[in-house]
């Protein structure tokens, strides 16, 4: 599409002179200068290709034929540029309307049927349209504007995204329930250190594992890896090692029936953070500040709860 050349404040001016007559008296009504009125009517004429106004020294200003034909034009504009920042500014404003989601794919069971079933509910007006989609992906489609916000872990976030956290996960040890030390509630990795680990390879839970260890000077016994979150807790389930996690199912069965324990680090590790992203500069509308709200109140709720393990 073609540069239209001009601009809407141009057109402002150009109102402005032919409603008060006047170079002085639109500046005044803009609180700009004369020259700077005089600068725009002169862009707008040679943009446009035509003569809009007749200057007068000490006699004001008449418009031309054809000035008084884009006088008509002109207003038409200004005033669908109006309604078109009125019904912006309402749909800002308006838990209502299109809310386009992502979620990062490991995070998805534990955050979007809570969003699908509760936030719906409690904002029925929103017609929610939600992708799952790999960190990367989630990027690429906020940048293009298919998305308005997407649910993702801190560390995945680049520069050119504005990051609104809304929960924090603490790392934990998943054992087998037949385990010695899964009678407790919390447990040391250094007691495990020697026992196979099953590590789950997805970004950023590897790198943020692997983080760990190297903070606490531990070395990883790795003897099964898998992309799959609960493919990890069947390994554990069957006796095969142990894994760190940050995400607590609700239940301690695995898909294949074997118990499982979840236990506290004794160590101080720092948590992951999820959050909302957004495109850097993008307003945070009300319906995605309800979602964020939802988001928090949700995790606060379950921290209190059963969710808290």
């Amino acid at each position: 599409m073609a540069s239209l050349g001009f601009t809407l404040r141009q057109l402002e001016y150009f109102e402005a002179v032919a409603t008060e007559g006047s170079l002085a008296a639109a500046a005044g009504l803009w609180h700009v200068t004369p020259s700077a009125i005089t600068l725009a009517l002169d862009e707008l004429e040679r943009h446009l290709g035509v003569q809009l106004v007749i200057r007068r020294k000490g006699r004001g200003v008449s418009l031309t034929a054809e000035g008084t034909r884009m006088l008509a034009r002109a207003r038409v504009v200004l005033s669908s540029a109006e309604t078109l920042s009125a019904d912006a500014a309402r749909a800002a404003d308006s838990v209502s309307g299109r809310l386009a989601v992502g979620c990062f794919t490991t995070l998805t069971p534990f955050y979007v049927p809570a969003i699908v079933d509760w936030f719906s509910r409690q904002h029925p007006a929103v017609e929610l349209d939600v992708t799952t989609a790999s960190a990367e992906q989630l990027q690429d489609q906020l940048a293009l504007g298919r998305l308005d916000a997407a649910l993702m872990y801190s560390v995945d976030v680049s520069p050119s995204l504005t990051f609104d956290p809304v929960a924090e996960h603490r790392p934990h040890a998943l054992l087998p329930a037949t385990h010695p030390l899964a009678r407790g509630t919390a447990v040391s990795l250094a007691a495990l250190e020697d026992e196979p680990f099953v590590m789950l390879d997805v970004s950023p839970a590897r790198q943020n594992t692997e983080g760990i260890f190297t903070r606490l000077g531990l070395t990883m016994n790795l003897a099964h890896v898998s992309t799959s979150f609960e493919a990890v807790r069947c390994l554990v389930g069957a006796g095969l090692g142990y894994a760190v996690l940050f995400q607590r199912p609700a239940t301690d069965t695995t898909y294949d029936g074997h118990a499982v324990r979840a236990l506290d680090l004794t160590e101080t590790v720092p948590p992951t953070v999820v959050g909302l992203a957004r495109p850097a500069g993008a307003p945070r509308t009300a319906r995605t500040e309800a979602l964020r709200t939802f988001l928090v109140d949700r995790d606060r709720v379950r921290a209190g709860g059963a969710g808290r393990r």
